[in-house]
C-alpha cells in the first residue's frame, strides 16, 4: 500500500474517531455517579404566572379560561387558577419605556413589544401579586421595551427625568462603562423602590433576558463607547461565536455586562434599605437562551459574571426542546447543562422559559416542531417532558421552572390551553398539575 493512500486511510479513522466523539457528545448523558448538586436553601420555585400578554386576552370580554370546574374571566382569577395548581410566585418582565402608548412606533418603526412589558404594567402585576400574598419575580430587562437572544436594545431613560439627568446631555451610546454604572445603579434603585412600594414581596431578581449578547446597551451590533468593535459585529456572527467563539465573547461583551448588573443589583439592595426592609435573602440572576449554545458556553457565561464581581445566586436558562438547537437530543443538552453549571459555577438553576408542543406547531413558531424521543406532540407528551424535566431536575439542581406564557393564544400548541370561539380550555399538563396539588391538600 503506497504511503499516501495510508495517510488517507488513517486521517478518514481519525475523522470518524472525532465524529463519533461528537455526535455522542451531542446525544449521550452519562450521569456521574459523585455528582453532587450546589447548596441551597430554597424551595423548589412553580413560577407559573400569568403572561405579559393574558392581559389582552381579556380585552374583548370574549376569552373565558377553564380548568375542570374553575373559571378565570381575568388575570387575577387566572393567576388563583395557577395557585391551584401549585404556582408559587408571579413574574414581571419590565422594559425602561415607562408606560404604554396608544401606538406600537418604536423609532419609527412597528414593535411588537411596545406595548406589554412597560413600568406601569409591571406594577399592576406587582400590586395583584401584592394581593394574592405570592411573591413576584421581576425581570428588569434594561432594554427600551424588549430584548433577547435575537434582538439587542439600549434602554431609554428620557421618562426618568432625574435618572436621565445622570447622562449629563450625553446618549447612552457614548457614555463610558462608569457613567453607565452611576445610572445603571440609580435605575436599580428607583425600579425595585417602586416595586417593593406596592407591598410586594420579592426574593427573586433577574436581569436581563436572554442575555447571551449582550446587556443595557453594551451588545453585538449596538454602537457604544464601552467597546466600539461591537457595532461592526454582523447578526450572523452571535451564533458562530456562541459555539465556537466563546472566549470573545467573554472578553468583548460578558465582562462589560457582569460591571453593568452589579450596579443595577447594588441599585435594588439600596431600595430594600432605604425602605427599612430586610434584603440578606434576596437572590440575583440571569438567564441565557440554550437554541444555539453549548455547555461550555453556559458555563463560561456564568462563570465571567461571577468572576467580575456580579453577584450571581442562581443560572438562568430558556429551554425550548422542540426549537432547533446543536444538540442531537436536547434532554441530554438539557441536563448536561445544568450539571455543569451546578459543578463547575456552584449554583443552581432556573429555567427561565419552557414550553413543549401538544400539536402541530404553526405560524412564527412553525420551526419549534422537533420531536423529542419518548414526547409525542399531543397533550399527553406535552405532559410528560414537563414533568420528567421537573422530576430529574429537583434531585439535580434545578431550583424552578417556568412554563413560558401558558395563557399566551399566540402560543399555538405550546400553551397550557386549548381556544376555541368559546373560551380556552386547560389541558392536561394543566389539569394534571392541579390534581397533584389537591391531593396534597
Amino acid at each position: 500500500m503506497k504511503t499516501r493512500t495510508k495517510i488517507m486511510i488513517s486521517l478518514l479513522i481519525i475523522i470518524l474517531i472525532i465524529t463519533g466523539i461528537i455526535v455522542r457528545n451531542l446525544s449521550v448523558y452519562v450521569e456521574d455517579k459523585d455528582y453532587v448538586p450546589a447548596a441551597t436553601t430554597e424551595k423548589f420555585r412553580v413560577a407559573l404566572s400569568v403572561s405579559p400578554f393574558s392581559g389582552n386576552e381579556f380585552k374583548t370580554g370574549n376569552t373565558t379560561y377553564t380548568a375542570g370546574d374553575v373559571t378565570a374571566k381575568n388575570r387575577e382569577e387566572l393567576e388563583k387558577m395557577y395557585i391551584s395548581s401549585g404556582a408559587t410566585e408571579m413574574y414581571a418582565r419590565i422594559a425602561t419605556k415607562r408606560y404604554p402608548t396608544e401606538d406600537n412606533i418604536v423609532n419609527g418603526e412597528e414593535d411588537s413589544n411596545a406595548n406589554y412589558h412597560t413600568l406601569e404594567q409591571g406594577l399592576e402585576l406587582a400590586q395583584m401579586a401584592a394581593k394574592l400574598n405570592i411573591p413576584l419575580n421581576p425581570e428588569i430587562m434594561l432594554a427600551y421595551t424588549y430584548m433577547d437572544m435575537d434582538r439587542q436594545q439600549a434602554p431609554n431613560f428620557e421618562e426618568y427625568p432625574e435618572i436621565y439627568a445622570l447622562q449629563n446631555g450625553k446618549p447612552w451610546e457614548e457614555l463610558t462603562l462608569d457613567e453607565m454604572n452611576v445610572v445603571l445603579e440609580a435605575y436599580g434603585k428607583f425600579v425595585a423602590t417602586e416595586i417593593l412600594k406596592t407591598g410586594v414581596t420579592v426574593d427573586n431578581w433577574n436581569l436581563g433576558n436572554e442575555a447571551n449578547y449582550g446587556f443595557a446597551g453594551v451588545s453585538i451590533g449596538l454602537k457604544t463607547a464601552v467597546n466600539e468593535k461591537l457595532e461592526k459585529v454582523p447578526g450572523f456572527m452571535r451564533h458562530v461565536y456562541s459555539v465556537m467563539g466563546t472566549n470573545w465573547l467573554k472578553n468583548n461583551i460578558w465582562k462589560y455586562n457582569a460591571v453593568q448588573m452589579t450596579s443595577v443589583a447594588k441599585g435594588i439592595k439600596e431600595a430594600y434599605t432605604s425602605l427599612g426592609l430586610d434584603s440578606s435573602n434576596v437572590k440575583f440572576s440571569t438567564h441565557i437562551a440554550t437554541v444555539v449554545t453549548t455547555v461550555n458556553t453556559a458555563v463560561t457565561y456564568f462563570k465571567t459574571l461571577k468572576e467580575n464581581g456580579f453577584p450571581i445566586d442562581t443560572a438562568g436558562i430558556s429551554f425550548y426542546p422542540s426549537a432547533p438547537g446543536v444538540y442531537i437530543d436536547k434532554m441530554v443538552m438539557y441536563k448536561k447543562i445544568v450539571t455543569a453549571i451546578n459543578k463547575e459555577v456552584g449554583i443552581p438553576v432556573f429555567i427561565a422559559e419552557f414550553s413543549y408542543p401538544s400539536g402541530e406547531v404553526q405560524g412564527a413558531y412553525a420551526g419549534w416542531s422537533k420531536t423529542i424521543k419518548g414526547y409525542p406532540h399531543n397533550e399527553e407528551g406535552q405532559a410528560a417532558i414537563y414533568h420528567d424535566v421537573v422530576q430529574w431536575g429537583k434531585t439535580h439542581g434545578l431550583i424552578g421552572i417556568r412554563y413560558w406564557a401558558p395563557d399566551y393564544s399566540g402560543w399555538g400548541s405550546m400553551s397550557m390551553f386549548d381556544y376555541s370561539d368559546h373560551g380556552a380550555k386547560a389541558k392536561k399538563i394543566l389539569m394534571d398539575a392541579i390534581s397533584e396539588e389537591n391531593k396534597l391538600k
